[in-house]
């Protein structure tokens, strides 16, 4: 079976380089989700789209052939779509299942999939009916497929109708951003046409950088963690006199912010900047939100702040919808790579997905109006030092799982405890190491004056990647805690460091 490609299916959705999924494989898989979706999922139909990435009508040419001959009707997004537009197509299409044709942040010839139950509930390893991911991985190596009377293929656009919905929850109206001055980089992914639109409803002085879809990207790998490629983007902002700028990865659902004179605000900071906000959707009592593990203490302390209970969650887009799906008290999230979700309401139903169109407006909104909050965030985190995520590639898996366990042991020699489940039990799949500051973070939590946060995990999007992150409280503390990394996972063949 090795010539199935079977390591395209990841923990969150499936993701691969697009050389070994030949279009037979393609095909196979797509039979293997229709049946999925028809038979165990009960769909009458699929709706499906693609990003900026130029295999993607291709693939989703294959795919749709496919689940129509299953007997599906097939609803396409024509055009270039973010995963956020896709999300809220979905949410205006709950009966049906739905599939995203991309690989987010991964080079130009990766390709993969997001996949979607109905209600816009996520399908992904070990989540959704008879194990989600894992069910349609058996019926690909299984090749089944039960061929039915042809489906109908049609066409929806979902723009207008998106960024009127963006629009009015993020409480901004036409003209209501007069005066902003902006700079948005897009690095030629999918987010340039929506947010160009919107902001310009908006009437916000917006300067617009590689705006027009180019699935070759010629940046380089379309993800702003990367120096290289958020380069031109930094210097624009230098330049000129904006009050914010916002970067966004190759499908469209990340966002990261930058003060107008290029100082990054982190994405738990940032979400905690917009949180009393955000509660205005969520009036009640006894209401939480989740934050990834690797989110900045400081940053929980000011989220416990607007009255909500703070818990951590593991990474991954997959699991955080499925897990705010399933407690319907926590209605947001924020993850540290630049992710943000939030509980939905459309038609009457509650969704747990993304909408970073919705989260560019609210920011700039919040960032015009109280521009004062935002300050006082980059303040708290002028008081911390970090060492944003960064990984390296090792030879065997066993080689990966020693480092971890030598780099976990090595801190907690150092003092510090570690945590590798979530309160109620889940996985985390990752490893928290604190020294100095408790596990539950609330409003008025102390921390130690030497106080440190090591994350540790494997990546799930990448092969043989583990991957770190240092917060600390002060920078030489959190130097000195990378450098200790970068000895300790030499002694087990690591490569060098890797950003992305």
């Amino acid at each position: 079976m090795s010539d199935l490609n079977l390591s395209m299916f990841r923990a969150y959705d499936i993701r691969t380089d697009a050389a070994p999924l030949t279009d037979a494989l393609a095909s196979r898989l797509a039979r293997a989700e229709a049946v999925y979706f028809r038979d165990t999922l009960g769909a009458s139909g699929v709706l499906v789209a693609h990003d900026a990435r130029s295999t993607g009508p291709r693939y989703l040419q294959l795919a749709a052939g496919e689940y129509a001959r299953a007997g599906l009707d097939v609803t396409v997004v024509p055009g270039v779509c973010s995963t956020s537009m896709f999300y809220f197509a979905a949410m205006t299409h709950p009966t049906l299942a739905a599939v995203m044709f991309g690989a987010s942040h991964n080079p130009a010839n990766d390709t993969g999939q997001k996949i979607l139950g109905p209600g816009v509930r996520p399908i992904a390893e070990h989540i959704g009916p008879q194990g989600g991911l894992d069910r349609i991985k058996e019926l690909y190596v299984e090749g089944a497929a039960l061929p039915k009377a042809p489906g109908r293929v049609t066409a929806y656009d979902p723009t207008e109708e998106y960024i009127s919905f963006s629009m009015d929850l993020a409480g901004v109206t036409p003209g209501s951003l007069r005066g902003l001055s902006l700079m948005q980089d897009y690095l030629n992914g999918a987010a340039g046409r929506e947010m160009m639109l919107a902001f310009a409803r908006a009437e916000a002085d917006l300067t617009p950088l590689h705006f027009a879809a180019d699935g070759l990207f010629p940046l380089g790998d379309p993800n702003p963690v990367k120096a290289t490629v958020i380069r031109e983007g930094l210097d624009t902002l230098a330049a000129g006199k904006f009050t914010l700028g916002m970067f966004f990865d190759g499908d469209g659902d990340r966002i990261d912010f930058y003060r107008g004179d290029g100082a990054y605000l982190s994405s738990s900071f940032a979400y905690a900047a917009m949180l009393p906000e955000i509660k205005k959707h969520f009036p009640g009592a006894g209401l939480g939100v989740y934050a990834d593990l690797k989110s900045n203490p400081l940053a929980l302390m000011e989220m416990a702040r607007c009255g909500v209970s703070v818990s951590v969650i593991r990474n991954g887009h997959s699991q955080i919808k499925n897990a705010m799906f399933e407690n319907p008290a926590q209605f947001g999230t924020v993850e540290e790579s630049a992710h943000f979700y939030e509980a939905f309401t459309h038609g009457g139903q509650r969704y747990c997905t993304e909408n970073t169109l919705y989260t560019a407006l609210l920011a700039a909104r919040a960032w015009q109006e109280d521009p004062e909050r935002f300050d006082r965030m980059f303040e708290l985190q002028a008081r911390t030092a970090r060492e944003r995520e960064w990984g390296y590639k090792f030879p065997s898996d066993e080689q990966r799982t020693g480092a971890l366990d030598a780099v976990q042991a090595h801190f907690e020699a150092k003092g510090a405890a570690a945590l590798s489940r979530m309160p109620n039990g889940y996985d985390l799949e990752a490893t928290m190491m604190r020294r100095g500051l408790p596990f539950s973070i609330k409003a008025d939590t102390a921390t130690a004056a030497d106080w440190l946060q090591v994350c540790q995990r494997i990546s799930q999007s990448e092969d043989g990647l583990a991957r770190w992150e240092v917060v600390a409280a002060e920078t030489e503390i959190a130097a000195e805690a990378k450098r200790d990394i970068a000895a300790i996972v030499q002694r087990f063949g690591a490569g060098e460091e890797y950003q992305g």
